[in-house]
């Protein structure tokens, strides 16, 4: 027995402790059974050697352990057609903007043209490392995504038999339509705010404004590319608080992705995020200039002060106009997460594992 108690501790150690102790059991009996058969057919006694040779038989601790286990993906099936989507989507978009660090870091360090390619080399690994980098944090937010979402895979019963988790239809009946987690929409979500913290914190430096490059062409000095700031010190002071909110987005859209369904909790929780990010907008929006660009700035690069008196006034409406868009769209979401608070169905237990 100090045989079979080793070798399923060996077993054991190497299980999720949630199914441990029940599959421990079930390996314990299976090899009592199978040691009390082999003694009775060959008349010999249950001893060690007979003992090593049904453990051989049965398996290496990791090769049955790993029997017990669902496969493990870092990005599944599941959530594979989703992630081609979105890298189709937001790679080319990462692609640009290390692109346009790349050539702030030629018109610092290239001051001739001599130097050009020596630091474009530089450039090309620094634009590789950047994609890279990039790419690599969109699958960490996909792995994490399908770390959450594997209670609803599969569970292995005995050895090398695969079962899939048992379901009753009858289960449909206790979920109504609006309470559903829409998976795709969670997911881009989750992105584009996992995005904003990483940019709005780490790469602020890429969200400014080039006026010109034709003074490269006619004296090829990359120093006389001037980069300016796009948005001002007033409106990074808001930065700290987005970042919070988009932070706490982030933990409810995989809290939802896990539960699968609202409900009045997660809804309300909801709403308080909207309601800050409205405060947040309007606050900013009785900021004086929310942009670091000015006039004079922008007519020293074009070289035309009506164009850069107008381009500016522009600049400043979009900031605006997008300030109101939020406003607005978090309003309507507010209303419509509080009217689906107020009608919802009876409130029933989440269902584990059940997610659209």
């Amino acid at each position: 027995m100090n045989l079979i108690d080793t070798y399923i501790s060996e077993v054991g150690r190497r299980l999720p402790r949630k199914n441990r102790l029940d599959i421990e059991a079930e390996i314990r009996s299976v090899l009592q059974d199978i040691l009390e058969e082999r003694s009775q057919t060959t008349g010999k006694p249950v001893d060690d050697e007979l003992t090593f040779e049904v453990l051989k038989e049965h398996g290496a601790p990791e090769k049955v352990a790993a029997s017990y286990m669902p496969e493990r993906y870092l990005i599944g099936p599941r959530l594979y057609p989703i992630f081609l989507t979105v890298v189709r989507i937001v790679f080319p978009a990462i692609i640009i903007i290390a692109a346009t660090s790349v050539i702030i870091n030629l018109s610092q360090h290239a001051a001739t043209v001599s130097d050009l390619a020596s630091a474009f080399g530089y450039a090309l690994v620094g634009l590789a490392t950047s994609a890279i980098s990039a790419l690599g944090n969109l699958v960490l937010i996909f792995a994490i995504i399908e770390w959450v979402l594997r209670n609803e895979g599969i569970t292995v019963k005995g050895k090398d038999r695969m079962k899939e988790k048992e379901w009753d239809p009858r289960l449909l009946t206790r979920i109504s339509t609006p309470d559903q987690v829409k998976l795709g929409e969670k997911i881009a979500e989750i992105v584009t705010s996992f995005a904003a913290i990483v940019i709005f914190n780490f790469y602020p430096q890429i969200i400014g404004f080039t006026p010109s490059l034709n003074s490269v062409a006619e004296t090829g000095n990359w120093s006389s590319v001037t980069f300016v700031p796009l948005l001002s010190e007033a409106f990074f002071y808001y930065v700290p608080y987005l970042t919070l909110v988009w932070a706490l987005t982030i933990f409810l859209d995989i809290f939802l992705l896990r539960q699968g369904t609202w409900n009045a909790v997660t809804r309300i929780f909801a709403i308080g995020l909207k309601l800050i990010s409205i405060i947040i907008a309007a606050s900013m929006l009785a900021v004086p200039s929310l942009v670091a660009l000015t006039t004079e700035t922008l007519a020293a690069g074009i070289g035309d002060a009506g164009a850069a008196q107008i381009l500016m006034s522009l600049i400043s409406q979009i900031v605006h106009i997008a300030l109101w868009i939020v406003i607005i769209v978090e309003s309507i979401e507010v209303v419509r997460l509080a009217y689906r608070l107020v009608v919802r169905a009876p409130a029933h237990p989440p269902l584990p594992g059940f997610v659209r």
